[in-house]
């Protein structure tokens, strides 16, 4: 007879983040998801913030959280995450450690080496982190506190590969676009309407979409535009005094219901990390009109998925062009739509990320 200490205990895959943003909800989010299909035990260790908690509760059920208490103090706040993340991989086998971001990747890592976790695969995600961009020091710092055999990146966009050259390994596993964006009849509205927002405030893009509409308003075209998304207090007035609708959104149906009246999606401004709202504008089969930054042309094939565009002029040009030609208007669409499939489907990033977790 088998001693209960001889059975092998599945280890838990352990997820360590600062703050659950709209950029790392993202991905977290339907990570967990796949992860729970596994049937895999997960924890989540976080800092508790009260604007972020809609997310925390989105997160799949079976996900344990290990919520941390917010401070005001950067090295109480960093010391508590370091004991949230203790807690949390002590409490039995680990099977992978994937850490989101650059500090709490930092103090994910000392928590791993605090514990003798170091036989569990360590994954490190950047989502974008602005830190990591400027300065090579903190990235070979982290790579040499998470350093094993068995570490490696998961980028959620292909420009951050680049930084990660000299790492053991790097995986591209790009964020997913819901189901209900490729599902959602698309019905465009009785007059042109142009769209664009996003999850997360962005005073910079609602400025330019200001710019936008105010130059386009005063045609003969007769567009709307609607901003989806929150804004701050300034925007909201900026926006509001230029003519732009704005409509708060509340989860993923939402927010493709409020696409799919519209004509043209608009992407103002160039944007850091993965740009999940033009890939749910494309899913949702709408022709997008983008500035033109690395993260955008990682997404739009120009003139063929959509257009990127250098400057204001530009910008009006095509959305101009696009409002004139249903036929472009559904033929871009069409193509960026099948673009969307192939990269950004729920079923391909659980396969992904399952690989990469060794959960098959």
């Amino acid at each position: 007879m088998k001693r209960a200490l001889d059975i092998e205990v599945p280890g838990r895959v352990v997820h360590v983040l600062g703050t659950l943003t709209d950029e790392v909800f993202s991905f977290l989010g339907p990570a967990a998801q796949a992860v729970a299909r596994s049937g895999r035990e997960q924890s989540v260790v976080m800092i508790d913030l009260a604007e972020h908690r809609h997310h925390m509760a989105r997160l799949h059920e079976s996900a344990e959280l290990v919520l941390v208490p917010s401070e005001r103090n950067p090295f109480k706040q960093w010391s508590a995450l370091h004991q949230g993340c203790c807690t949390a991989m002590a409490r039995g086998p680990l099977h992978a450690v994937h850490l989101h971001g650059l500090m709490p990747a930092l103090v994910g890592a000392q928590a791993v080496r605090a514990v003798h976790a170091h036989g569990a695969p360590v994954f490190f995600s950047p989502h974008g982190s602005v830190v990591l961009g400027k300065l090579r020091s903190a990235e070979r710092l982290l790579r040499a506190l998470i350093s094993t055999a068995r570490s490696s990146a998961i980028v959620n966009v292909p420009q951050e590969s680049r930084v990660f050259e000299d790492w053991a390994s790097s995986e591209l596993v790009e964020s997913p676009v819901a189901e209900v964006f490729f599902t959602r009849p698309r019905r465009e509205a009785r007059h042109p309407l142009v769209i664009t927002g996003g999850r997360s405030q962005s005073p910079r893009s609602a400025e330019l979409m200001a710019q936008l509409a105010v130059l386009l308003g005063g045609s003969d075209l007769r567009i709307g535009f609607n901003w989806i998304g929150s804004v701050d207090a300034v925007s909201k007035v900026r926006l509001n005094a230029a003519g732009v609708s704005i409509f708060e959104i509340d989860g993923d149906a939402d927010c493709a219901a409020r696409l799919g009246p519209g004509w043209v999606y608009v992407a103002p401004g160039p944007t850091r990390g993965f740009p999940l709202f033009l890939a749910e504008a494309m899913a949702a089969g709408l022709p997008s009109v983008a500035f033109d930054c690395v993260q955008h042309r990682e997404l739009i094939e120009d003139g063929e998925s959509g257009f990127l565009c250098k400057t204001q002029h530009e910008m009006i040009d095509r959305i101009a062009a696009l409002i004139d030609d249903a036929t472009l208007r559904h033929r871009i669409g069409q193509a960026a739509q099948a673009t969307a499939r192939r990269r950004f489907g729920e079923s391909q990033f659980g396969e992904k990320i399952l690989a990469a977790y060794a959960l098959e």
